[in-house]
């Protein structure tokens, strides 16, 4: 365990303070609850307490752009904390970038989704080849899938047209296509490995070729 925590060494954030000396802090309001938390000094070695602002949220989100992240959690300052409930007192906002990207394979899906398409596997064109860039499974309909899925088995192939290295889950039990269609998603940001985290489907574009889809940067 001690190597692991040096290995990959974790903060913990202190968002929220719902006991206090014994009592409940539950049914304050969220400004308070963040004033007796600050008061409180929590900050050492793997822990912290984050900073909060109360006001010009578009700046706040132009700042956790600039530094990569997911995005904000906005809350209401009067609103009291509900334990287990979905509110919608609080609201996260990511900042999402769209991609253009080459379907280079696809898994078939399980369950409801069983016959058709579970995820693509998406790539980007590089010098040498198509990069694998991601996959994505979320985000479609049923007409979109009764579309797409004739379309890709009439792409088939037997070799994987991604030149750059997959993530086994990922290519396991894949169906290869020719990277000859080109589609839309939205996604969070790039990781470290030139992925894309989180990316949701948009569409196809039968009005780009993979020949003009270019990364797009942060």
């Amino acid at each position: 365990a001690r190597r692991a925590a040096r290995q990959y060494p974790i903060t913990l954030l202190l968002f929220d303070l719902l006991h206090l000396d014994g009592r409940s802090t539950l049914q304050l309001p969220f400004r308070q609850r963040r004033e007796l938390l600050r008061e409180l000094e929590l900050k050492g070695p793997n822990w912290l307490t984050p900073p909060s602002y109360d006001a010009d949220g578009a700046a706040v989100l132009a700042a956790s752009r600039e530094q990569g992240l997911e995005g904000v959690v906005a809350k209401r300052l009067d609103a009291v904390y509900q334990p287990g409930v979905r509110s919608p007192v609080w609201r996260k906002i990511t900042d999402l970038m769209a991609q253009e990207v080459v379907i280079g394979g696809w898994r078939p899906g399980e369950g409801k989704r069983a016959g058709v398409v579970g995820a693509l596997l998406l790539g980007i064109p590089q010098d040498g080849g198509l990069a694998f860039a991601g996959s994505v499974g979320t985000g479609f309909n049923d007409a979109e899938l009764a579309v797409l899925t004739p379309r890709l088995k009439a792409l088939a192939r037997k070799r994987s047209p991604f030149v750059t290295e997959m993530p086994r889950e990922r290519s396991k039990g894949a169906l290869w296509v020719e990277p000859e269609l080109v589609a839309e998603v939205v996604f969070r940001q790039w990781t470290p490995d030139g992925r894309m985290r989180f990316p949701a489907w948009r569409g196809l574009r039968p009005d780009k070729s993979p020949g003009e889809v270019r990364r797009v940067e942060q």
